[in-house]
């Protein structure tokens, strides 16, 4: 991802300027690591991380390294069976953490089909939108003017 936004969430002004880049775990079966860029606002002296819409904060794999164990577990595997295929084998999830996986896809599928959210390529596309809607409402700060 090369293109940085401009707008601060904390002062809503265009003020973020690019502030490098770091290497961030990114575990897969394409990948380990990535490189992300890095925003700072100087105004508000705070800085941002600019990851791909495919890896959830703070989490050390990618959403198709989710979308893999998910799959497994809804095909009737255990979630010791349904560790996803990782580049490096010596960094497979734990199989607690491959059922908190399927437990947060169960219910942002939940949410999403309350919502009346029915879009057959929308409830599949590995996004942290899609995927983790409890990450989603972490991450971005409920305005309190929007309509």
């Amino acid at each position: 991802m090369d293109r940085l936004p401009r707008r601060c969430p904390v002062c809503q002004d265009d003020t973020i300027i690019g502030h490098g880049r770091r290497l961030r775990q990114a575990h897969d079966d394409r990948r380990e690591h990535i490189w992300v860029r890095r925003g700072i606002c100087l105004p508000c002296r705070k800085s941002y991380t600019i990851l791909p819409d495919w890896l959830a904060p703070s989490a050390h794999f990618s959403l198709r390294c989710r979308q893999q164990a998910c799959e497994r577990i809804a095909a009737g595997d255990c979630a010791e069976q349904a560790a996803p295929h990782c580049k490096d084998p010596s960094r497979l999830p734990d199989p607690s953490t491959l059922r908190r996986w399927a437990q947060r896809r169960l219910l942002s599928v939940w949410c999403w089909v309350k919502i009346g959210a029915m879009r057959e390529h929308f409830l599949h596309t590995p996004t942290i939108v899609a995927w983790d809607l409890g990450a989603v409402c972490r991450i971005l700060r409920i305005e309190a003017r929007s309509p």
